[in-house]
């Protein structure tokens, strides 16, 4: 019985898994002495790109809290919650739109404006995978000179 269980997690496993954030540039809880132009999310997995949602806020943070990546992501997960789905709102948006063209993809390359001042901001996805599943998430990383 134990083989049986065995062999249907291995079948299974693939089926089960979701495609999660692997990595980033700038790097999530990171702080950066120069704003990048671009910020690059790297998945698990391939990403349905123009069938996802790709944001980048700037977040509300005095500077004593930038260096504490706990509360960074408290005060910005109710920001993720109000905005992530909320269309027309590109000039609130620290990001100018993707650049990533491809349909999928397990990179994803969002611009960022110019003239972005120092601060934290909250760089937030919905993203559909290519296997059908969803999944929501987002990190914060500071801009200070």
């Amino acid at each position: 019985m134990d083989r049986f269980f065995f062999f249907m997690l291995v079948l299974l496993g693939p089926v089960l898994a979701h495609t999660e954030y692997k990595s980033s540039t700038p790097a999530a809880n990171s702080t950066v002495k120069g704003m990048p132009q671009a910020v690059v999310i790297r998945f698990s997995e391939a990403v349905e790109v123009r069938l996802s949602t790709f944001k980048v806020y700037p977040l509300e943070a005095p500077p004593e809290v930038w260096g504490s990546a706990t509360r960074l992501r408290q005060l910005a997960q109710p920001l993720v919650r109000r905005v992530l789905l909320l269309k027309n709102d590109a000039a609130r948006r620290a990001d100018a739109g993707l650049a990533t063209t491809a349909h999928t993809s397990q990179t994803v390359t969002l611009v960022l404006k110019p003239g972005l001042k120092p601060g934290a901001y909250v760089v937030m996805w919905k993203n559909l995978a290519v296997d059908g599943h969803t999944q929501s998430d987002f990190f914060v990383f500071v801009y200070r000179p």
